[in-house]
C-alpha cells in the first residue's frame, strides 16, 4: 500500500505499538506447535444440498463438522435452513399455508435475499403455486414429455422434415 520504510522500521513501530497498549502475541514457536486442521471449505452446490438435509445424513463428518459450524456461527444460515424445510415439508406433504410462509420471509429482518427473490416469484403466480402444493394432481408428466420433444424439434431444426420429427416422436422409446 506504498509503505516505503525497511522491515527493521515496521518492527521497530509495531513493538511500540504493542508495548504502549501492552498488547502480547504469540511467538513463531508458540504458533508452529499448535496445528490448525484443515477443514475443505463446502461448495455452493453442496451447501445448498446439506440446507435442507438432516445433519446425521452427510457421510463425510468433515463436511458434517463444517456446516455444524456454519450454523452454529450464522444466524441468517439457521433461518434460511429453517424456511427452506418448512418449504421443503409443505410440498412433501401436500398441504401448508404458502401464503403465510411468503409473508414471513418478506417481513424478516435477516438480509433473506434468496429467498425473497424465490417469495416474489412464488408470488407472481400465487394460485398455482397454492394447487400445487395442495392438489395431488401434477402436470408434470406431460410437461415433460413438451420438454422433450421441443429438445428434439430444436435438434433437428433445418435439417429435417415435419414427417420425420413426427416419426422419430412416435418410434423412440425414450425420446
Amino acid at each position: 500500500m506504498g509503505f516505503r520504510g525497511s522491515k527493521t522500521q515496521a518492527y521497530y513501530n509495531i513493538n511500540m505499538i504493542k508495548e504502549n497498549y501492552k498488547i502480547h502475541t504469540s511467538g513463531f514457536s508458540q504458533i508452529q506447535q499448535t496445528r490448525i486442521p484443515y477443514v475443505k471449505p463446502l461448495s455452493s452446490r453442496k451447501l445448498a444440498k446439506y440446507i435442507s438435509a438432516c445433519l446425521t445424513d452427510i457421510a463425510d463428518p468433515h463436511e458434517r463438522y463444517y456446516m455444524q459450524t456454519l450454523l452454529d456461527d450464522i444466524t441468517e444460515l439457521r433461518i434460511v435452513r429453517k424456511l427452506v424445510q418448512i418449504f421443503k415439508t409443505m410440498v412433501e406433504r401436500g398441504c401448508g399455508n404458502i401464503r403465510k410462509w411468503i409473508d414471513f420471509v418478506k417481513r424478516s429482518k435477516y438480509k433473506l435475499s434468496g429467498l425473497r427473490t424465490f417469495a416474489k416469484g412464488l408470488l407472481r403466480d400465487i394460485e398455482a403455486v397454492e394447487n400445487g402444493i395442495n392438489m395431488r394432481w401434477s402436470n408434470g408428466a406431460v410437461e415433460g414429455h413438451v420438454n422433450r420433444i421441443k429438445s428434439k424439434k430444436r435438434q433437428m431444426y433445418g435439417r429435417a422434415s415435419f414427417d420425420l420429427l413426427r416419426k422419430k416422436v412416435i418410434l423412440s422409446q425414450t425420446g
